[in-house]
């Protein structure tokens, strides 16, 4: 019987019967894998805290026709503390959710990119390292980027300037533009098109541009945060063409 050794995070859980579980996990090297647990739902369960939502750990897994089994795991770091934050179970459960929306089984995780995004993410989430907001909105833009859908941030799309005092983000174009080249060019401010002045431009440019081990290592005024976190979401939701229940669940809970 053919068997995988994989690192996984468990990105979303449902039950199969009173005692197994079907799961989805992300992993390095296969995008998500679907994945049957025998008796997961059993406290004395062997495989019991790796099946659990969250739960990342080193799993062995049996193929069956074309089928996964885990067979074993061993748990490599289990986030415990989202379950004590009702906000902080909202935006994992949310970030997991787009990721297992976008990431498709067998794909190629971009030099695992997005496992290292994700894994960072829930880490930041449980030791209170940022807030919710800020890594929300690192999440979204930073996702999209990496899947393909990077926007064009170097500055005005026509002139190249980045230090022009009023700027604007056209979220379904993903460029900017400087204010002169978006009122020439008949364009008006709405829904998705958020003017930025050039420390939002420069955070844009750190979360979307610069290496990977950088991003979480600015700070943004409340201001900024605001204006981020707009332009962050509505980018997400206008690239995938999804609206994410758990998105709503999220602000429910604020």
């Amino acid at each position: 019987m053919p068997m995988e050794t994989v690192k996984g995070l468990v990105i979303s859980e449902r039950n199969a019967g009173e005692n197994d579980k079907f799961i989805s996990i992300l992993t390095e090297d296969f995008g998500t894998l679907d994945v049957i647990v025998k008796g997961a739902n059993k406290i004395t369960g062997k495989n019991h805290a790796a099946a659990q939502l969250f739960s990342y750990s080193t799993l062995c897994l049996d193929v069956r026709k074309d089928k996964y089994y885990l067979n074993s795991s061993e748990i490599i770091y289990d986030f415990f503390n989202l379950r004590l934050d009702i906000k902080k179970l909202a935006l994992a459960c949310y970030i997991c959710d787009v990721t297992r929306y976008a990431i498709l089984s067998g794909s190629s995780q971009h030099d695992n990119n997005i496992m290292r995004l994700v894994l960072n993410c829930l880490y930041m989430l449980d030791t209170d390292k940022r807030s919710c907001d800020f890594i929300k909105s690192v999440f979204e833009l930073r996702f999209t980027s990496d899947i393909g859908y990077i926007p064009q941030l170097i500055g005005c799309l026509n002139c190249f300037t980045y230090s022009a005092p009023e700027m604007y983000f056209l979220i379904d174009k993903a460029y900017v533009l400087c204010s002169e080249h978006f009122y020439r060019k008949g364009f008006e401010k709405n829904y998705y098109n958020v003017k930025i002045n050039p420390d939002e431009l420069a955070a844009l440019q750190f979360i979307c541009l610069s290496d990977f081990e950088k991003i979480f290592n600015f700070r943004l005024s409340p201001r900024a945060q605001e204006t981020i976190g707009n332009i962050s979401e509505k980018y997400i939701v206008t690239r995938l063409m999804h609206k994410f229940k758990t998105l709503e669940y999220y602000y429910s809970v604020l």
